[in-house]
């Protein structure tokens, strides 16, 4: 037997060199990946080293044929007089091989190389010109009999290695299926999310016994919920404009709660999906960053942008921009504690009664200052809430809370930075969402 290491880049070019050298007939008897090179492990090159094998042409005599009665014909004229029982057909060392393939020696585990990278092309995994064991008696040398103990001990290694494998995977497996079998309830969830007690046992208080005992990933637990939270919520439609009216929106809120970049989003939705005329105009002149940043958003959707300083200011870009259907105003972030820029603020939205204001609020805001911001900003009476950064909280029934406590009324829920696809509709089937995620 000949048994040859071929050391390539790739897999194929490793079973091209072996066909080549070796021919169609040979066996791979082992496989690998390596790296050379390199300092540290780094910068090295990658290589494929593949172990095969050729029998040596067969040296002994043939078999005197048998013929349809069963009969052992005559020697040939000619040949050899060789008694019949000296006729002896030497083991073809594939039969050795043999094991190999039962045991998926090509899948070659210790290095995960695919085994259809070794298979010649155009040779089914079946035909690996492997031959069957005889019935007549045959001689091993001594090479022989060293390859099929090398052998022998490398499937006792194999067959190790499976054992070991099938217990990692069938641990990971029962870990795996007793975490999905877990049921978590309505209640749970709800408690989790950080919804009021109170209210969370007046909701399952109104359970029937499906919705008590389904897990909370069930259908008809969302319809459950959906129908208590449509109690509280309205159909909102966020911003709502009216055919041949201006409609003026105007955002406010604490400083760090995404207004401006909330203001973008609504501004593309509109301009970009429904082709609306529209200006945006800001009147954050505190922060350095705030006016580039807006710029940067309305020079991407094609709008003007306007900036104000004063009320009187802003009453004049309204009035000069009266053939617009949308415009929409930036503000300052301003502090709850500071009531002289509330009322600055107040002073500033009152130029004009048709302004919509939509106080903005961060769903990662402590429930105790989101009711003080509440009470603070209603000196500038807010028509609508907006809650960001619902993406950035693990509980958000703080809004279910609120929504208990304050007739409030909700128009978008933020879940990123994208522009403009992270806003969408405050309406119930999407808190219900939320909550239950």
């Amino acid at each position: 037997m000949q048994i040859k290491v071929f050391k390539e880049r790739t897999a194929k070019d490793a079973m091209d060199k072996v066909r080549s050298e070796l021919g169609p007939d040979a066996v791979i008897l082992h496989t690998k990946k390596y790296t050379t090179g390199g300092i540290l492990g780094y910068g090295g090159k990658k290589m494929v080293e593949v172990t095969a094998a050729i029998e040596d042409a067969p040296q002994s005599k043939i078999l005197p044929p048998i013929n349809a009665s069963g009969k052992k014909e005559s020697v040939p004229a000619g040949a050899p007089n060789i008694k019949q029982e000296s006729y002896i057909r030497p083991i073809v060392p594939r039969q050795i091989l043999e094991s190999y393939k039962t045991a998926n020696i090509r899948d070659d585990l210790s290095d995960k190389l695919d085994a259809q990278d070794f298979l010649p092309q155009n040779t089914a995994a079946e035909n690996l010109n492997v031959v069957k064991a005889d019935d007549k008696i045959s001689v091993l040398s001594p090479t022989e009999i060293d390859q099929q103990k090398k052998i022998q001990e490398m499937e006792r290694e194999l067959a190790k290695m499976k054992v070991i494998l099938d217990n990692v995977m069938g641990s990971q497996k029962s870990k795996s299926s007793s975490a999905v079998k877990k049921k978590i309830s309505l209640k749970e969830t709800l408690l989790g999310q950080e919804v009021n007690e109170a209210i969370v046992q007046e909701i399952i208080g109104n359970q029937d016994e499906q919705a008590l005992l389904a897990d909370k990933d069930d259908p008809y637990v969302r319809e459950f919920l959906l129908k208590y939270l449509e109690k509280y919520m309205g159909t909102s439609a966020g911003i709502e404009i009216e055919k041949g009216k201006m409609k003026i929106v105007a955002l406010i809120g604490a400083t760090g709660v995404g207004k401006t970049t909330t203001l973008a989003k609504i501004a593309s939705r509109f301009v970009l999906e429904q082709g609306l005329r529209a200006v945006l105009i800001t009147a954050d002149t505190y922060r350095i960053s705030a006016v580039d940043q807006l710029k940067t958003y309305s020079d991407i959707i094609g709008l003007p942008l306007e900036i104000v300083y004063t009320p009187v200011e802003l009453k004049n870009v309204i009035n000069r921009h009266r053939d617009k259907q949308l415009i929409l105003i930036d503000t300052a972030g301003r502090s709850q504690h500071n009531d002289y820029q509330l009322m600055e603020l107040h002073d500033l939205l009152s130029v004009n009664d048709d302004i919509e204001k939509h106080l903005v609020l961060s769903a990662t805001t402590k429930y105790k200052d989101v009711i003080d911001i509440i009470r603070k900003f209603s000196l500038c009476a807010p028509d609508k809430v907006i809650f960001t950064k619902t993406d950035e909280t693990s509980s958000i029934g703080m809004i279910l809370n609120l929504l208990k406590e304050y007739p409030l009324t909700l128009s978008y829920f933020t879940n990123g930075q994208s522009v403009p696809d992270d806003i969408f509709p405050a309406q119930s089937k999407n808190l219900a969402d939320l909550l239950l995620r």
